[in-house]
């Protein structure tokens, strides 16, 4: 699955199309969605303020996105 996703996209633009992703954030401890500034943060932001690798990151929500849209092909 191809996504738009880059570093430049921020939590609420990745959000308002994927809200179900709402729980990657909340079991990578990130307490970022909500916050009056997800507007503005993107993800290379985020990954900092967290310590994490934004390519890591992009990676982690890439696959919980496609594990959403193909749940058949991954069981």
């Amino acid at each position: 699955m191809e996504t738009f996703l880059s570093e430049s996209t921020t939590v609420k633009e990745l959000l308002n199309f994927y809200p179900y992703l709402l729980p990657t954030f909340i079991e990578l401890g990130m307490m970022c969605v909500g916050c009056p500034a997800d507007a503005f943060h993107n993800l290379a932001d985020v990954a900092k303020e967290y310590g994490l690798d934004k390519y890591a990151l992009i990676a982690r929500l890439e696959t919980a996105i496609d594990e959403n849209m193909n749940p058949k092909k991954n069981r």
